[in-house]
């Protein structure tokens, strides 16, 4: 038996993960935690053969979570899943020497494919996260203001609220908030935050 431990802080991805291992043989899924401190100590404890983390989770996120559990579990395979990324983000991962590195858009075959792949002893970044890893990078000027608005947006200030933190008025971040979707090319708060993330401004794991 593979025995498999998933964390992830969206329950849904856990269980399509857990659904489309299921079409293998010998499988045993030995635990599903939603953030990164619980899985740390079921690593711990339960040592799997491979646990497939999720990159954004509260506690701490799948590079901190992989980084100590090795210590304690050297021998699991660990698979990465990302849903937000930057080409930085995945070449990091590479670079820690995480066994396996997917986009969370891959497909049901492309993941267990990578799965089967990892725990025979390969080190596999799925293609979508190759792709990512050599696109160029998207060069978008802001100003130190625009900036600070835009960590604020990220972590889910309204325009008042992020007026009140930056001590400016809630006319000026509207002002800022707008500046930025036209640089970006975006009309929507969720576009102007994966454009950012895109583009290397923001990290995934800052957005609330």
């Amino acid at each position: 038996m593979t025995r498999v431990l998933l964390a992830d802080d969206h329950a849904f991805v856990s269980w399509g993960v857990a659904k489309a291992l299921s079409t293998l043989d010998g499988i045993d899924i030995v635990g599903s935690v939603t953030n990164g401190i619980e899985a740390i100590v079921a690593i711990r404890k339960s040592k799997p053969d491979c646990a497939i983390l999720d990159y954004n989770m509260p506690g701490a996120n799948g590079l901190e979570v992989f980084l100590e559990s090795k210590r304690w579990s050297p021998e699991t395979r660990f698979i990465l899943l990302t849903g937000t990324a930057t080409p930085q983000t995945i070449s990091t991962l590479v670079e820690a020497g995480v066994h396996g590195v997917c986009l969370k858009d891959g497909t049901e075959t492309e993941i267990v494919e990578l799965f089967r792949q990892v725990c025979a002893g390969r080190t596999v970044v799925s293609a979508s996260a190759r792709r990512m890893m050599k696109a160029p990078a998207v060069s978008v000027a802001l100003t130190e203001r625009e900036l600070a608005v835009l960590q604020a947006v990220a972590r889910g200030h309204t325009n008042a609220s992020a007026a009140e933190t930056l001590g400016v008025s809630p006319k000026t971040v509207d002002s800022h908030r707008t500046n930025l979707m036209r640089k970006f090319g975006v009309n929507s708060t969720a576009s102007l935050l994966l454009a950012a993330v895109n583009a290397g401004l923001l990290d995934p794991a800052s957005i609330r």
